[in-house]
């Protein structure tokens, strides 16, 4: 990214919300700008200067997060919704896509995973994350480990980092298309459907 991201948090859970203020300050990638504890509060503030990425809870006081979302999308049709939620379902995420939301992260989610999930929102690809879709399979993953070698293990913990192939590539001294090989090879090795997966993967191994 080339300069922070804009965000605001919309959530009336002030322990969250202070744990996730604490998340995005700590990453240079975002610019938290204001937190507000009702949507009719940041209804009135983005009239005069509407952020680039919010960060909205389904349910809060007054206006909920899908009708707020509704009315965001369709004033700011660029701006990056991501509906945060302590409630995992299918219809949840279903209403989340229905509100035109860009994803949606589960409040259960780490740190790491919920920034990586911001990264790849920012850059333009909707995300909707549940159990199913970042959960590592479990069965016999851990034998598999020992099939990456040193410099594939090296590029799981930086991809765990929330590094872009092209940061890893210019990390390692070596070109992006053999970070991405690298990265598709340990998605065959380890049988795991995607990144998000491996991530999940990585953290329950401590890799």
């Amino acid at each position: 990214m080339t300069k922070p991201c804009n965000t605001v948090i919309v959530d009336d859970h002030s322990l969250f919300a202070e744990g996730l203020k604490r998340i995005l300050e700590d990453d240079l990638n975002f610019r938290l700008t204001a937190i507000y504890n009702i949507a009719e509060d940041a209804l009135h503030a983005f009239n005069n200067s509407p952020p680039e990425l919010v960060l909205l809870d389904i349910q809060l006081p007054g206006m909920g997060g899908l009708e707020f979302c509704r009315q965001m999308k369709e004033r700011y049709p660029e701006m990056k919704v991501v509906m945060i939620s302590m409630f995992e379902s299918t219809s949840i995420i279903s209403d989340a896509k229905a509100s035109h939301a860009n994803g949606y992260i589960p409040k259960t989610t780490d740190a790491q995973l919920f920034k990586t999930t911001l990264y790849d929102i920012i850059k333009g690809n909707n995300v909707f994350l549940s159990k199913s879709s970042f959960k590592a399979p479990t069965t016999n993953q851990p034998q598999y480990i020992s099939l990456l070698s040193k410099r594939e293990l090296d590029i799981i913990t930086y991809i765990k980092q929330g590094h872009t192939s092209k940061e890893i590539a210019e990390q390692l001294f070596i070109s992006q298309f053999t970070v991405d090989t690298h990265r598709k090879n340990i998605l065959k090795k380890l049988q795991l459907p995607s990144v998000k997966a491996l991530i999940a993967f990585a953290h329950e191994n401590h890799i």
